[in-house]
């Protein structure tokens, strides 16, 4: 359940469809226009997360996460260490940006930026940027260079990822967790 960030039982995992979610009014929620950096216009009630747990900590946490890039919409997972605060990958398996531009998203040396970048300050303030391609601090822990000649799509990587890791997407979530609940 996104808006409380806790397990919700009536959901089946296995035939629970995010995207279908999203456009039935019944089932999703209207993002406020200042608050939909996704672009998305709507979101599902709830979305499948992939947790892995060892010795009942959490120590991956896989959240799906999409938004709009220059030509397309991008479908992707971003994969949090067990902290919650400590990016394990990004990976968008489904995206049609300009090939050499923004589809350079599939790149695995731009990918490889992301491992161990911090999500959050240490105020607790959300500070992942994906920064104009050649803008990035790259000793940063909370900075990632964009990509060269794909302003759009970078603006579009950095609004999903704030997005998703904001309070109206897996924020509650990760909180809970970080709590020691879920």
């Amino acid at each position: 359940d996104l808006s409380t960030g806790s397990l919700a039982p009536k959901v089946d995992p296995v035939t629970f469809d995010e995207l279908a979610a999203a456009k039935n009014p019944e089932t999703s929620i209207a993002i406020p226009p200042q608050s939909d950096l996704a672009g998305l216009g709507r979101r599902a009630k709830y979305a499948v997360v992939f947790i892995r747990f060892e010795a009942g900590k959490p120590i991956l946490i896989v959240l799906p996460v999409r938004g709009v890039g220059y030509q397309s919409t991008l479908f992707g997972y971003l994969a949090l260490r067990g902290d919650g605060n400590t990016v394990a990958a990004l990976n968008f398996y489904k995206q049609a940006e300009t090939p050499g531009l923004g589809g350079e998203v599939d790149n695995p040396k731009w990918k490889s930026q992301w491992p161990g970048k911090k999500v959050v300050n240490d105020s607790g303030e959300l500070a992942l940027t994906v920064h104009k391609g050649g803008q990035a601090d790259t000793t940063s822990p909370y900075d990632v260079d964009g990509l060269s000649g794909a302003t759009l799509t970078t603006k579009g990587v950095n609004n999903l990822v704030h997005f998703w890791l904001g309070e109206n997407g897996f924020k509650p979530l990760l909180d809970n967790l970080k709590a020691g609940g879920a």
